[in-house]
């Protein structure tokens, strides 16, 4: 809650809140020529006034400030536009019932000034705040589709499953109870946890699963309600994310578990990275895990990998970084990548979130089109299961299938920078793992690179040795100790 909600905070950082209405605290003609002589240069001024810059456009919450602001508008409207700049800050500001209460904060790390409409302010007194408070505050929520409660009364287990989840294709199971009861309690760690961002600016990286997910499964070609249900399906149970403050993720921690549609069973995915430029060298590391649990039980547990002899249950599906060699001003970036995961657990996993394909043979590759008629399991590809892990941690990836596409990972409303460039790599083997026909691109890009690499190593190794024989900053022949 922003820290003016609360009669009993009538203190701001400042000094005491002044409770008066706009109309009274307007500036005179008088005092805005001295406000004009005491702050910001005149040039500064001119910038804002000229055509081409933005305008953000000031509303007002009561009918006092709305007068004040017809006041100013030339035209008479109840609004006024001033020019701004992406670095302005704010001290206390309202956008889709959000209230972004931290003093100072810069407008461009708030994603409410991101937009490609024109931006609106809503100017609120102190004495609005009670009442915008008690009808515009936002409340977060993950889950997009309620439950059919006519069908909740069912003494069918898998029916009050498919109620409450709206699921796909649900099949025959003996643990449907159990599956419901785990996916609620979830379900509900979620929504405590999205509750504590009630009436502020959500944490960007929920956003970024969003989008990444909704845009994987777009891509499926489902009905809309399936979407819907299959987004419910992903619950970010621990996301952990902090970023530099220039739009660029720093450091990662995100466990989600992703739920069957289709069977009682889950996938838990697990994802760390790390990324820092020094004076002389980069830190990156990035880990993909993924966790099985091929029939919901009771008190499925929240456990993360902790080290390589302490995995909790996980298996790696992937691995980028960079060697941390040689150290010192020669460090250089050798890449360190390995993608683990198989076709036969790519397989498996697929048969475990969204059952076994009524035809027979394989699915070489993502069909182009998809009829109505089939399954889930024929809809959602194996590919494109491997880029809703992906897209379950917040990290957006689109694979080509064919030789006019490319490889990329879209800028969402942050970067993660330690993964720019290994487009092809991840490409390449996520066509490699799900028996898609690789594409000619991919043959420029082999493990010849990582050959490279070793030979970049070989040649630390050679110039370890040289310092080692004649001394860190000697050459061959000199004298100086």
């Amino acid at each position: 809650m922003c820290p003016y909600c609360s009669p009993n905070t009538p203190i701001s950082r400042s000094g005491p809140v002044d409770l008066r209405p706009l109309s009274v605290l307007r500036l005179t003609e008088k005092e805005w020529k001295e406000y004009r002589k005491a702050s910001a240069p005149s040039e500064t001024y001119k910038s804002f006034g000229r055509g081409d810059s933005d305008k953000l456009r000031v509303v007002g919450f009561n009918e006092d400030t709305k007068s004040v602001l017809r006041q100013s508008n030339p035209e008479g409207n109840d609004y006024i536009e001033v020019g701004w700049s992406a670095m302005d800050s704010i001290i206390l500001a309202t956008s889709d019932g959000v209230i972004f209460k931290t003093f100072g904060e810069l407008v461009s790390t708030s994603s409410a000034f991101r937009s490609s409409e024109q931006v609106v302010l809503t100017l609120l007194v102190p004495s609005d705040l009670p009442e915008f408070v008690a009808f515009n505050v936002k409340q977060h929520a993950w889950t997009k589709l309620r439950p059919e409660k006519t069908s909740l009364l069912s003494w069918d287990a898998r029916a009050k499953a498919v109620a409450q989840f709206h699921l796909v294709d649900a099949e025959p199971s003996p643990h449907w109870e159990i599956y419901q009861k785990e996916r609620m309690a979830d379900e509900k760690r979620v929504a405590n946890n999205l509750a504590e961002h009630n009436g502020e600016d959500i944490p960007f990286i929920y956003g970024m699963i969003e989008n990444a997910a909704d845009n994987v499964l777009a891509c499926a070609d489902l009905e809309r309600a399936k979407i819907g249900a299959l987004h419910d399906c992903i619950l970010p149970l621990s996301p952990d994310v902090s970023d530099d403050g220039w739009g660029n993720i720093r450091s990662a921690e995100v466990h989600t578990r992703i739920y069957s549609p289709t069977r009682t069973s889950a996938v838990d995915i697990y994802m760390e990275y790390y990324f820092k430029t020094n004076y002389s060298s980069v830190d990156f590391n990035f880990n993909l895990f993924y966790r099985a649990h091929p029939q919901v039980s009771k008190q499925l547990t929240r456990t993360v990998p902790h080290s390589e002899r302490k995995m909790n249950g996980y298996k790696p599906i992937m691995h980028m970084g960079f060697a941390d060699r040689p150290p010192g001003r020669r460090w250089r970036a050798v890449q360190e990548r390995s993608f683990t995961i198989s076709t036969l657990e790519v397989n498996a996993l697929h048969r475990m979130l969204f059952g076994d394909k009524s035809s027979t043979g394989k699915t070489t590759q993502p069909e182009a089109a998809r009829n109505p008629e089939k399954r889930l399991c024929e809809k959602i590809s194996g590919s494109d299961m491997l880029e809703l892990f992906l897209a379950s941690v917040g990290i957006e990836f689109s694979l080509a299938l064919d030789a006019d596409d490319e490889d990329s990972l879209p800028r969402g409303a942050m970067s993660w920078e330690g993964l720019e460039g290994n487009e092809g790599w991840l490409g390449r083997n996520i066509r490699r793992v799900c028996d898609i026909a690789p594409l000619e691109s991919d043959g420029h890009e082999t493990e010849d690179d990582d050959d490279d690499d070793e030979d970049d190593e070989d040649e630390y190794d050679d110039e370890d040795e040289e310092e080692e024989r004649y001394g860190r900053g000697r050459e061959p022949g000199c004298a100086h100790q």
